[in-house]
């Protein structure tokens, strides 16, 4: 994996024009004239053709990426934070994968993934020394990749849960040199067997820029996230990078790894080559316009004693009447799998069965409300513990409102709005909303939503981009696909 060169690849519908004129000499100039701190410097990145950048760059974001939510108030940090956490020195240990490069070809999306399996698996397992290498080629040709079309991480941890991911040697990573898409036929004949499945992710945020949420969620281990790539950072050599110059060129997956709060910056992974950045590494400002850490994935993978979960119980799920629960142990010796729900830390309800199979809970029998569940497996070594799971019972009405309070009839937007959001529901919150945009004569739709709800918060629209016309905008809030509310229409008007 040692060809030249990097692409962007993310899903979309909204697309990005490529610019590409941008010189070491400007930026530099630029850079003195807002006194950015970083260093820049030519690479063979910054070093190939127009045409090959505008090959590179052509792809699309997805719509909205940069418009996302975030808390209405500062959060309040965790004192059980560190000030500064780094995968690659943890109690003088790097659970750090190896650097590598995705090449000609836009499979970054499965490298971030892989970087994050790998390093996971280390964490989990205690293998500093770091001996897996799973393929990016088979996770990027078997789970719908394209070099040209790019990938979405989403699609790529779904695949990773339902259908795991093989060692490197099953699907070398070949597509890098010429560009070109392999069959998932050309993996190895027993993939299957050699794979190795997540048991579940999370998503600590989701378009919502909660930095002491993601913060927490690195002390666990490394996360998948998406960036917009400007000009200015083909050039990035060292330092704390932030944007000063240059159009966006297009959607990236990397890896978070760490952060640095003195620096007031993520450590993050690329997959550029070690030749690239500070060995393969940036660090890039917590407010910086790129949009790293707004869009996350942690994944969580089998420990070496095995694992146990509740079948595909996701947080937050939503309950209604008569649900079933697959009780699932890997750990040797289990004889049994049992549960727990609980309110307050108190057990409400308890079952189980043997491991395999499953069990009905009828869930009308608890009040309407936020519950825990828990896994565990009895073994001969003793009990193992799944991850709990925070759960919503709502099998009665659900009483809620959210409002638009900062936005208009009628109103005229020349620029960006940070759109003034305020949220209710009980007996259990929201769990989803949604932000839809509607051009009056085209009947464009411009869409994005968020799975962290929160009493009071913000959205960034960057309306400047959407073009000049009337537009009809809806907020949605939603508990699961049992109950929903929106706004009433406003009809506003962008004029830039």
């Amino acid at each position: 994996m040692t060809k030249r060169l990097l692409v962007l690849c993310m899903t979309a519908t909204t697309a990005l024009s490529f610019g590409g004129n941008l010189s070491l000499k400007d930026l530099k100039a630029k850079m003195a004239e807002r006194e950015a701190s970083w260093i820049p410097a030519e690479s063979r990145i910054t070093q190939l053709s127009e045409k090959e950048k505008k090959n590179l760059f052509g792809l699309q974001l997805d719509e909205g990426f940069g418009d996302f939510f975030k808390p209405a108030k500062p959060v309040a940090k965790d004192r059980a934070v560190p000030a500064k956490f780094d995968w690659r020195n943890k109690d003088g240990k790097n659970y750090d994968s190896p650097i590598l490069n995705q090449a000609n070809c836009g499979s970054c999306v499965a490298f971030s993934a892989v970087a994050a399996l790998e390093t996971q698996v280390n964490i989990t397992q205690n293998t500093p020394q770091s001996p897996w290498a799973f393929s990016p080629q088979h996770l990027f040709a078997c789970g719908g990749g394209g070099c040209e079309t790019g990938w979405h991480p989403m699609m790529a941890v779904q695949f990773m849960q339902k259908t795991g991911v093989p060692d490197e040697s099953c699907f070398p990573y070949t597509s890098g040199g010429d560009g070109k898409d392999l069959a998932c036929s050309q993996t190895c004949s027993d993939a299957t067997k050699r794979s190795m499945k997540i048991t579940g992710y999370t998503q600590p945020s989701f378009f919502f820029a909660n930095p002491e949420a993601v913060k927490a969620a690195l002390l666990k281990g490394p996360l998948m996230t998406t960036m917009v790539v400007y000009e200015d950072f083909l050039f990035y050599k060292s330092g704390v990078y932030k944007h000063v110059s240059g159009e966006q060129l297009g959607g990236h997956a990397i890896t978070l790894i760490g952060y640095d709060d003195s620096a007031k910056a993520w450590i993050v992974r690329n997959s550029w080559g070690e030749d690239w950045g500070e060995k393969g590494y940036f660090r890039i400002a917590y407010d910086d316009a790129s949009g790293v850490g707004n869009q996350t994935w942690g994944l969580e993978v089998p420990s070496a004693k095995g694992y146990v979960t509740l079948g595909g119980l996701r947080e937050r799920a939503v309950l209604s009447g008569t649900v079933t629960l697959n009780l699932e142990s890997t750990v040797s010796d289990t004889t049994s799998v049992e549960y727990a729900v609980k309110k307050n830390d108190r057990v409400i309800h308890w079952g189980g069965g043997r491991n395999g199979s499953r069990v009905k809970v009828d869930t009308t029998q608890f009040p309407d409300g936020a519950y825990t569940i828990v896994a565990q497996a009895n073994t001969k070594g003793g009990l193992v513990l799944s991850q709990p799971r925070t759960i919503y019972v709502l099998n009665g009405s659900h009483q809620g409102t959210v409002e638009l309070t900062n936005l208009s009839e009628g109103e005229v937007l020349s620029d960006k709005k940070e759109l003034q959001i305020r949220t209710s529901g009980t007996p259990v919150p929201f769990t989803s909303i949604k932000f839809k945009a509607v051009n009056l004569v085209t009947g464009e739709e411009n869409v994005r939503s968020t799975y962290t709800v929160l009493p009071e918060m913000v959205m960034l629209w960057r309306s400047q981009y959407l073009p000049n016309g009337d537009y009809q905008v809806v907020l949605e809030a939603k508990v699961g696909d049992k109950a929903a509310v929106q706004t009433k229409p406003i009809k506003v008007k962008i004029n830039h």
